[in-house]
């Protein structure tokens, strides 16, 4: 039994619920960040020369750099998946896209609406890499 400000708990009670936890410590996010942009540049390089050589599945490729950057993430911040880290992964993500459009189209704008999908696809996925 665990002492509480409410008397008796047993153990599983008395542990704090996540949203007490706290937020991570700062080698967390500079590992997270150091990590996911680096992950963001060479995945929005890579990108970029599949979808010049292939010029077909960018959503796809946009999700598999945004789940990508979602691991480094995970990763560099030791498992911690709160509300920060999930912020840092989903905007690394939309930066991987970036990196790949200013390299093939040099603007950060898709000419096509399909392509423009890949920002919120990569962030979405990055964020849902990052709690998997």
């Amino acid at each position: 039994m665990r002492t509480a400000a409410v008397g008796q708990k047993c153990p599983s009670c008395a542990r704090s619920p996540r949203s007490a936890r706290a937020l991570g410590k700062p080698q967390h996010y500079v590992r997270a960040v150091g990590g996911g942009l680096v992950a963001a540049v060479i995945g929005g390089v890579v990108y970029a020369q599949v979808l010049t050589a292939v010029r077909f599945g960018s959503l796809i490729l946009a999700a598999l750099l945004g789940f990508a950057i979602g691991r480094v993430v995970r990763w560099g911040s030791r498992g911690q998946s709160q509300q920060p880290f999930l912020v840092i992964a989903a905007t690394l993500g939309v930066l991987g896209v970036l990196v790949a459009f200013m390299l093939v189209f040099r603007t950060p704008l898709a000419f096509n609406g399909l392509l423009f999908l890949a920002y919120p696809v990569a962030g979405f996925t990055a964020a849902r890499g990052l709690q998997s």
